[in-house]
Order: C-alpha cells, then sequence, then structure tokens
C-alpha cells in the first residue's frame, strides 16, 4: 500500500483510531470477564452461619461510559450482611461476632486478574 505525503497524517490517524478501538473492547471485555470471576469465586466461598440465599446474591453491574467501563460487584439478596460478615459485629448479648473475611481476599485478586485478561485481549 503506497501512501502519499500528503495523506499520511490521515493515514497515521486512522492507524492510531483503530488501535484505541481495539484497546477500548480489550479493556471492556477485561473488566466484564474479571467481575464474573469475582463473582464466581464470591458465590463458591463457603460461609458459616448463613443461609444460601446469601452465596447466590452476588451479582455484578458493568457500566458502560464513553471512554471506559467499570463493574461493581454486589450482593443484591444480603447486602446488609456483607460488611457485618467480613468485619464482624457486635452481639446484642454482648461480646462480639468474628469476623469472615471473604470479600477481602477476592478483591485484593481483582487487580493483577484484570491487567492478565487485559494483556491477554491486546494480544489476541
Amino acid at each position: 500500500m503506497r501512501i502519499e505525503p500528503a495523506d499520511l497524517q490521515k493515514a497515521v490517524n486512522n492507524i492510531l483510531a483503530d488501535y484505541v478501538g481495539e484497546v477500548e473492547e480489550a479493556a471492556d471485555a477485561a473488566v466484564t470477564e474479571t467481575a464474573a470471576d469475582a463473582v464466581k469465586k464470591l458465590k463458591t466461598n463457603p460461609m458459616p452461619f448463613t443461609d444460601r440465599t446469601y452465596s447466590k446474591g452476588w451479582t455484578k453491574k458493568v457500566v458502560k461510559h464513553r471512554l471506559y467501563s467499570e463493574a461493581t460487584v454486589y450482593n443484591k439478596t444480603e447486602g446488609h450482611l456483607t460488611h457485618l460478615l467480613e468485619f464482624g459485629h457486635a452481639l446484642s448479648r454482648g461480646g462480639r461476632a468474628d469476623a469472615f473475611p471473604h470479600i477481602a481476599p477476592v478483591n485484593d485478586e481483582v487487580p493483577d486478574a484484570f491487567q492478565d485478561k487485559f494483556e491477554a485481549a491486546l494480544n489476541r
């Protein structure tokens, strides 16, 4: 393909626009996959003293903005319990309930998982 000097700027802009589109698609895919993996890990995490609705309630919400996507992972059925179970709480009869950290380990894995998925999507 031959490019005239007068058309060089247009050709470079087209190539960069294509690349930006590929990066945006890779980032969107990585955000969605990472959120889905986080939900799966939270659903399979065994939690003592809770019923099955707590584990089944984990879900994700992905919002695509103009320049980026963001995902929120939350418990739609028992959201009020997440903080109490994660950090423990005071009991009405005195004393404290034990903490069961189950969100923090998944949260710690998310940045590395996102980076791996993003790089893999870019290298395809």
